[in-house]
This record gives structure tokens, C-alpha cells and sequence, in this order.
């Protein structure tokens, strides 16, 4: 067994708390020393935690039962780990990163995300606007990360996965287990058109304990996390509270301020959260790390570069055909900005003018 191996050894076992295997790593130096220590060391190091006593004896003890189960768990699904170089890169920027991941469906990749979470007994208003939204942001090719939830985390997903996105679904529970259970149908369809991850091995059953650190990784995969719908204390809100530690975008939808469900959502925007009326309230922020989207014309087949202007300027008129008017509205250029860099767009064979002085891009 290698390094690799004995970490998702004590993860199987239980030990699945990132700060109890960074302790167990920080003390003994590796993994793998943790299964070669001697009871006394063990006893002094871990005596005055039974769960963490009870976990890595039986794990040394065990030793080859659990690498056979190790084994078996990797046959049906991807483990990925803290010491791999493929782990994903925005996760393992935040505070306390899971050790583990164990996922299924397409490979994790650099899509950029948005965590969308909200209440679970959500208003027929706030579950289409997460529809919505999810929607409008999978046509400009940014995903939705969600923790498979009934309400607004269903309805984003949903949205999503209708409109061609690609989602990823976090579990508080093991990879193989579909909680809610009515959720099935959409675990079923994320798994053949996203990604389900949990930092909980196979056989865990959901805990009520798990689903706050749960959000820690929603939050740590997205580039920002939009709050649809929130009581005044709901897991969405510590989804928000994470994401403002790690440094990302926090966004809310403005609510009915006699509603329960917009008590939340209302106090992050008096906090300081990005106020959405509209997605290019969400696309704005993020615009810097969203991929360049590639225009096929008869002169060009190949990648373009493009300026920040360019590139803002053709994805509004890659939307549908807009007179020059509402360009000059929506991209908050000067009438002399927008001219030039619509002529020099013509002039790549990236824009065409039609009539009635409306521009739209070559497919």
C-alpha cells in the first residue's frame, strides 16, 4: 500500500473529518505511520477521543479486510484525494479541504461554477428562479454546484441539466446513497449528466451534522453562491457564511420582506451581498474567469483572441441580433468604443450587420 492508500484506508474506516486526518498527518508525518504505530503511541495520541480510538484500531487491525473494501469501492467509483495532482484547484484553496472525494459521473473538471442553494420548503416564485437562472447561466456555460436538496437545490439542478449545463451535486451522506429519496430521478440524471461527490465513503448514512460541512464544499468549488430563498437561520445562510470566508461572491434574490423564506436572502443583502435582478447581476463579477466563447465564420474556424470589450460586446450580440442602440445600452461603452469595436469584429468575420443597423454574430 502506498501513502495514497492508507489515507482512504482511515476514510472507509470512518475517520472521514478533515481536521482529524490533518491532526493524524501533522503528528505521525504520513499516513501510513498512523497504521505502523504502536498501541502505547496511539493511546497518548488519541486517548482522549473515542471515535478516533475506535476508528483507527479496528483500521489496524483490519488492515487487509479494509484494503480489500478500499479496492472494491475504487471498481465502482472515482476516488479522488487531497494528494493527487488532479484534486480539484479551487477546493483545495479553502481552510479545510476534504482529504477524500469520492464521485461518480463525468470527471470533475475547471468548469467555472455557481453554488445555488436556498430553502428546501421553497415558494413556487423561488423554485423558478432558480430554474431560471440555472438556465440562463448554463447558455453562457457556467455550472451549478448544489447539494441535491429538495426545493431550490432540485430546481437548480433541474435547470441546469435541461438546458444542456453541467452540475455537480454534494452529498451529505456516502456516495451511494440517494437522500432525499424522492430525489432519485434527478440523482439518476445528474450521474449520467454531471458529477455526485461526497467526502463520505460508500454505506454512511446522511447525518444531520454532515450537511453544514457539506456546504463548506459547495461553496469551495464555486467562483460565487447565490441564495434564491432563505429563512432567517437555514443551511443556506452557512453556505453564504462559507463562501464569504473563502473569498468568494455571495449573491440573493431580493425578497417580500413579510415573507419567512426572504428573511435571509434580505439581511445578506442589507450585509453586503451582490443584489440579482437579472443574470448579468451574476455573469458581471465573474466575467474574468468565464471562457472564451469561439465564433465560426467563412473566414475564420480557428480561436480568436479578443479584448474585454470584444469579447463583451460579441456575447451580447451572440444572444440574438440587437440594434446598435441596446448594445450601446447594455455594454456601457461610448457610441465612438462601440463603433470601432464592432467594425473590427466585422472585419475578423465575427459580426455581420443586418438591417435596420442590428449586428448578430456568424454561427
Amino acid at each position: 500500500m502506498e501513502e495514497r492508500d492508507y489515507l482512504i484506508a482511515l476514510s472507509v474506516a470512518g475517520l472521514h473529518y478533515s481536521k482529524m486526518l490533518s491532526d493524524l498527518k501533522d503528528f505521525f508525518g504520513s499516513f501510513q505511520n498512523v497504521f505502523n504505530a504502536s498501541e502505547e503511541l496511539l493511546e497518548r495520541v488519541i486517548g482522549n477521543g473515542p471515535y478516533r480510538n475506535k476508528i483507527i484500531k479496528a483500521a489496524i487491525k483490519d488492515t487487509e479486510v479494509l484494503q480489500r473494501r478500499v479496492e472494491k469501492i475504487n471498481e465502482q467509483y472515482t476516488i479522488i484525494t487531497l494528494l493527487d495532482d488532479h484534486y480539484p484547484e479551487k477546493l483545495q484553496e479553502i481552510y479545510d479541504p476534504p482529504w477524500v472525494l469520492y464521485a461518480k459521473g463525468k470527471p470533475l473538471n475547471g468548469h467555472p461554477m455557481i453554488g445555488m442553494v436556498g430553502a428546501r420548503k421553497a415558494s413556487t416564485y423561488g423554485k423558478w428562479a432558480a430554474d431560471y437562472f440555472a438556465r440562463e447561466l448554463a447558455k453562457r456555460e457556467v455550472g451549478i454546484v448544489s447539494g441535491l436538496a429538495y426545493g431550490i437545490d432540485a430546481a437548480g439542478h433541474q435547470g441546469c441539466l435541461d438546458a444542456g449545463g453541467y452540475s455537480i451535486g454534494v452529498l451529505g451522506c456516502g456516495i451511494d446513497k440517494t437522500y432525499p429519496i424522492s430525489n432519485r430521478k434527478l440523482y439518476q440524471e445528474l450521474e449520467k449528466k454531471g458529477t455526485i461527490i461526497s467526502e463520505y465513503a460508500p454505506g454512511i448514512e446522511p447525518q444531520k451534522h454532515f450537511f453544514p460541512a457539506r456546504n463548506r464544499i459547495i461553496s469551495g468549488l464555486s467562483a460565487g453562491v447565490f441564495v434564491i430563498e432563505a429563512r432567517e437561520r437555514s443551511g443556506a445562510l452557512i453556505t453564504a457564511e462559507f463562501a464569504m470566508e473563502q473569498g468568494r461572491e455571495v449573491y440573493a434574490l431580493p425578497g417580500n420582506i413579510n415573507s419567512q423564506l426572504s428573511i435571509g436572502t434580505n439581511k445578506l443583502l442589507r450585509d453586503g451581498a451582490r443584489l440579482v435582478l437579472e443574470i448579468d447581476d451574476v455573469i458581471g463579477p465573474i466575467e474574468s474567469i468565464l471562457p472564451v466563447k469561439i465564433y465560426n465564420s467563412e473566414a475564420y474556424n480557428v480561436n480568436i483572441a479578443l479584448s474585454s470589450n470584444e469579447k463583451s460586446v460579441m456575447n451580447l450580440v451572440a444572444e440574438e441580433p440587437m440594434p446598435i442602440e441596446m448594445l450601446l445600452h447594455r455594454s456601457d461603452l461610448t457610441i465612438s468604443e462601440l463603433n470601432g469595436i464592432l467594425t473590427i469584429l466585422e472585419l475578423k468575420g465575427l459580426v455581420q450587420q443586418l438591417p435596420g443597423k442590428r449586428f448578430t454574430a456568424y454561427r
